[in-house]
């Protein structure tokens, strides 16, 4: 009688039962191996098996930008820690460091992650907001080209809204960026939204005209609401209330769905609940330090119902997400440290981040998958590198 592993081929079995449930660190090594793993590990298919492989677990990512002015100049830093895939209540979990850079010029924003690759963003919004793709797993970074706007002498920064996402149909990660300006001569918002879409494929912009008021107040997610090549916002229409805004990453085009019953004088975001969406809101409608969140899924199509109301024992805080279920997650701001607090036990953990560059910057908390998807451009240079990035470009 055969057995269903010798009915495999060799290479079958290797690649079913061992090579995809390795950690890309590994996998990157063995492309030395011979000619025929490399072009395995580096074949469309494998790179799908790997990351949809169940070993791949998704883990928290959480990456602090800061500025410490006690030091002279002062040091600004990107650092980020992976945490273990299971989170305990009561038990400080055990993070790993995966990447510091010091000597950051001019951050952001982080963006992501989409099949594993994060967008990082630099620079002001006017003429010289830059990004770029970035794969720790295989430490690839692409730079993309600056997006020019037609933009007036007198313009200035007002909102600018950044999403990334994928389009399964022509295989292309693209960048949507949309900027808001405030004439400074005339004292009043331009009424206008700007919009460009970035292709990788191309390696270029497209401009596009949004087809949403400028005074609509797009608010930026809690991570990455980016689901099967959609991307979601939670929108405050002057006169309505709270709607969702998308955008199609395939068709690139916007378009609006009902949003989750929020009161349109409470403060709303948008997140992830385990695959889902789901929205966050207080009373505070200007400000998130609250004690009190109720807390909204949404269920099937667009079928909103509330699961929760979340009432902290922490003061002066930040949301920053959920994990599972039932777990948020808090910058808590005095203390410049992290915490996630268990509704289901009523239980609050310290992460126990030791991020010393506390006085000024921005935190941000992801679900991350190590993803072996390759984003260097054919003829590469020495450029082609995060640290180039944030230091020099």
């Amino acid at each position: 009688m055969t057995t269903s592993i010798e009915n495999y081929s060799r290479e079958e079995a290797v690649t079913d039962i061992l090579l995809i449930r390795l950690p890309a660190k590994s996998l990157l090594r063995f492309k030395c191996v011979c000619s025929s793993w490399r072009d395995l590990i580096k074949s469309e298919s494998f790179i799908k098996k790997h990351y949809d492989c169940e070993s791949n677990r998704p883990r928290l990512w959480i990456c602090k930008f800061g500025v410490n002015y006690t030091l002279s100049p002062p040091l600004r830093a990107l650092t980020c820690f992976l945490l273990p895939d299971k989170l305990i209540n009561g038990i400080v979990p055990t993070s790993q460091r995966v990447y510091r850079c010091e000597d950051v010029d001019d951050f952001r924003g982080l963006y992501g992650p989409v099949n594993g690759l994060i967008l990082l963003m630099k620079g002001h919004y006017l003429c010289n907001v830059r990004f770029a793709w970035w794969n720790p797993a295989n430490k690839e970074c692409r730079i993309i080209p600056i997006v020019e706007f037609e933009l007036e002498r007198f313009f200035d920064e007002h909102d600018t809204v950044t999403a990334v996402g994928y389009d399964a149909v022509s295989q292309d990660y693209k960048v949507l960026s949309l900027r808001v300006y405030t004439n400074e001569h005339k004292r009043e918002i331009h009424p206008r939204t700007f919009g460009a879409v970035y292709s990788m494929n191309n390696d270029s912009w497209k401009h596009i005209e949004p087809n949403f008021h400028y005074n609509d107040a797009l608010y930026e997610s809690q991570g990455c609401t980016h689901i099967d090549g959609v991307y979601y916002w939670l929108c405050l229409i002057r006169g309505v209330g709270y709607v969702l805004s998308t955008f199609d990453f395939t068709t690139e085009t916007f378009g609006q769905m009902e949003g989750p019953p929020i009161p349109k004088n409470h403060w709303g975001t948008l997140m992830m609940r385990v695959g889902s969406l789901a929205a966050m809101s207080s009373d505070q409608l200007s400000e998130s330090e609250t004690s009190c969140y109720d807390v909204w899924a949404m269920i099937g199509e667009n079928n909103w119902i509330k699961i929760n109301t979340v009432i902290l024992p922490m003061r002066c805080h930040s949301p920053l997400g959920m994990w599972g279920y039932d777990k948020y997650i808090f910058e808590l701001n005095r203390a410049y440290n992290l915490a996630y607090y268990d509704s289901t036990a009523k239980q609050t953990t310290n992460f126990g981040l030791h991020m010393t560059e506390g006085c000024s910057g921005s935190v941000y908390a992801i679900s991350y998958k190590e993803s072996l998807v390759p984003i260097n451009r054919e003829n590469s240079t020495e450029e082609d590198t995060v640290e180039y990035f944030l230091i020099t470009f």
